[in-house]
């Protein structure tokens, strides 16, 4: 149910209330919904509810916690939010963006609550989910670019189609997505040994994946998946089939070859090298060196509590152009929280990833979990992946499963980070 819920209905019914062909949706408010990701918090929330039913209690779990990571809690919930309240140039926007940060860690907890009680055996189940919404997400998309309004028949080539992608603000944000599900997909078939029609439908999920994901051209997911196989390697071993190596990889290369060839209308955010654009570092990423360099220069005037929740989108302008979030994890923190927040998150962050790699040695089933994980972090040096609410939904959903495992004795030892 978490898979079908995560991986099917929550993008499913973003992609129905925001099937749009422009940059930014009016009126306004719906915009802001469709930004503060309110589908997905609300899916978070629905969940916490859920566990709650069932004995989560996150006031215990806080108290099992060691008294280090409960300190850098403690400092982080106490200062993350002065800034977005009496510094933010839109307070309203920022708090909103603060108080989704309490939804993502009260999910974390029920997850891992949850979790704790599951059969290992049937972990697998949650990437069915995911892998029924690509396919459900490809075929929406696909209606969405073919099958035109009226008033925007004939007029295919003016209409701004990396914004196009229902549910998701760009195409990018989608080609994050499904190079997410890639990751997890890879890991599920690196420790599978299925035979016959079940290899074959897990494949064929692979290669939907990295065929959606080659679509959208998105640099920063291709690389989180290409960084994620060596971790692979290193927790888990070589692959339990040898198919993974010998078969997956022809799948990967015709899906590649399709992708190719649909190309929408032309337009040129659908493709890996833009002309000029690799001259220098700077044009190679984009402009990204510009912009953090631009928003550490207003940190700097703010370098202990930040200026704001989202506060890039109105303070850092880079040749007239503004941007929603900085595009690296660390640079957004620092803006957005300042120095005494951004540390003991980082500690809580770089703890429990280094403790879910511990453990998915150990488990070779969380495998599939911890390569998304990785993916989605190596991408959040280059997108917002740790400030759209879907992917810091998986994130922390991620580490939650695979924290969950740590099972011992009793509360304390069960929860190490």
């Amino acid at each position: 149910m978490l898979g079908l819920a995560g991986g099917l209905l929550l993008p499913l019914l973003s992609a129905a209330l925001f099937p749009t062909y422009v940059q930014l949706i009016k009126p306004d408010w719906v915009e802001n919904v469709r930004h503060l990701g309110l589908v997905y918090l609300a899916g978070e929330v629905a969940l916490v509810l859920h566990a709650r039913g069932r004995g989560y209690d996150p006031a215990a779990l806080f108290r099992a916690l060691p008294r280090w990571s409960q300190a850098a809690l403690a400092l982080f919930l106490s200062t993350y939010w002065v800034s977005s309240v009496f510094v933010s140039l839109l307070p309203p926007c920022s708090v909103m963006l603060s108080l989704s940060w309490v939804i993502h860690l009260l999910f974390g907890g029920a997850v891992f609550h949850l979790f704790r009680s599951a059969e290992p055996g049937r972990l697998p189940r949650v990437w069915i989910g995911f892998g029924i919404g690509l396919v459900a997400l490809a075929l929406v998309t696909l209606v969405h670019f073919v099958v035109l309004p009226p008033g925007l028949t004939g007029r295919e080539r003016e209409v701004d189609w990396a914004a196009a992608v229902p549910g998701f603000i760009s195409v990018r944000h989608f080609g994050s997505w499904t190079g997410a599900v890639l990751a997890g997909l890879t890991g599920l078939a690196w420790v599978r040994h299925g035979r016959g029609p079940e290899r074959h439908l897990l494949y064929g999920g692979v290669a939907l994946a990295f065929g959606l994901t080659f679509w959208t051209a998105t640099r920063a997911a291709m690389l989180g998946w290409a960084a994620a196989l060596p971790v692979a390697w290193v927790v888990a071993g070589r692959p339990r089939s040898r198919s993974l190596l010998t078969e997956l990889p022809l799948w990967c290369a015709a899906a590649a070859g399709v992708a190719l060839l649909l190309q929408p209308y032309g337009h040129g955010a659908f493709s890996f090298w833009r002309p000029g654009g690799a001259g220098t570092a700077d044009g190679y990423s984009s402009g990204r060196l510009t912009l953090w360099l631009a928003a550490l220069d207003v940190w700097r005037n703010y370098p202990l509590l930040g200026t704001g929740a989202g506060s890039s989108w109105w303070l850092v302008n880079v040749g007239g152009a503004t941007f929603v979030q900085p595009h690296n994890a660390l640079v957004q923190f620092l803006l957005n929280w300042g120095l005494i927040p951004t540390v003991p998150a980082l500690l809580l962050l770089g703890g429990a990833t280094w403790r879910a790699h511990v453990l998915a040695r150990r488990h070779r089933d969380l495998l599939p979990f911890l390569l998304m994980l990785d993916c989605l972090l190596v991408m959040s040096m280059l997108e917002g992946m740790l400030h759209f609410a879907q992917f810091v939904m998986l994130i922390v959903g991620c580490l939650a499963i695979c924290l969950a495992r740590d099972v011992g004795t009793s509360t304390r030892r069960s929860i190490d980070v």
